[in-house]
């Protein structure tokens, strides 16, 4: 995929950040919200403080706190938090922090939390296995003695074969078209997403962002957990309780601190 001429792109979710709630996206963090209930009586554990990295707009942290959980949602980009921000009623027991997940804030306390999440492909950003165990260290680091980090990535079959190579979505006001390219050889998907916001009065403002999601072996990202002191209890294919099969599209891990 080429770079059309004089054409500029901006960091991902720089100006997607305004239009990704009303795309859709807002619908995997009410999905997992759900799916949570079920892993959580699976996999039980003490306390209610949560740490939700890459926590975009913010939606799934609203809603844990919405259920008794103290939140602290971590993510790097300035633009989603903004979102997130807007949607904080001011009793919320959430606090936003930006920073990068694979070299947190210092303010991040140590040992503080008893759950970590980190959804909806956000790992599949990282491009180096070095990226991704920084990310583990950053939860074992995190969790508290006991705790539990339930995390999900893409497949390399999803991204291979049933990503789409062009998709449009339209709305009022918002217009997004998405044009990916799998690229074998470094297992990623290559993802121009370009949006358009306005009316047909007014007219529509354009952006372009490139997304790129790499696709790891279960097994590198199972032997990265363990490597830092995280326990594999369990990895189940996406939102259900069955094991990963061959043609499984994304993944969830949950693994345990060392108590």
């Amino acid at each position: 995929m080429s770079t059309p001429p004089n054409l500029h792109f901006t960091p991902p979710y720089e100006r997607y950040a305004a239009a990704y709630d009303a795309s859709g996206q807002v619908r995997f963090a009410l999905l997992f919200h759900i799916y949570l209930q079920e892993l959580l009586a699976r996999h039980p554990l003490a306390g209610r403080r949560a740490l939700d990295l890459a926590c975009g707009t913010g939606t799934l942290a609203l809603l844990l706190a919405g259920d008794g959980w103290t939140v602290t949602g971590l993510d790097c980009s300035a633009a989603m938090l903004a979102q997130a921000r807007v949607k904080l009623p001011p009793d919320a027991s959430v606090c936003l922090v930006e920073g990068d997940m694979r070299h947190p804030d210092p303010a991040l306390p140590a040992a503080a939390f008893d759950l970590a999440t980190c959804t909806y492909d956000s790992l599949n950003y990282m491009a180096t296995a070095d990226d991704l165990a920084a990310c583990f260290r950053t939860v074992a680091a995190a969790l508290a003695p006991g705790g539990l980090y339930i995390a999900d990535m893409n497949t390399r079959y999803f991204l291979e074969y049933d990503w789409g190579e062009c998709a449009v979505r339209e709305q009022d006001g918002y217009v997004q078209l998405e044009r990916s390219q799998f690229r074998p050889a470094t297992a990623s998907n290559l993802l121009h997403l370009t949006g358009f916001v306005g009316d047909d009065k007014h007219g529509y403002t354009r952006f372009d962002e490139y997304h790129v999601e790499w696709a790891y072996p279960p097994e590198v990202v199972t032997a990265l957990l363990n490597q830092v002191g995280l326990h594999v209890e369990a990895t189940y294919d996406g939102f259900t309780l069955d094991s990963p099969a061959p043609r499984t599209q994304r993944i969830f891990w949950v693994a345990r601190k060392a108590g």
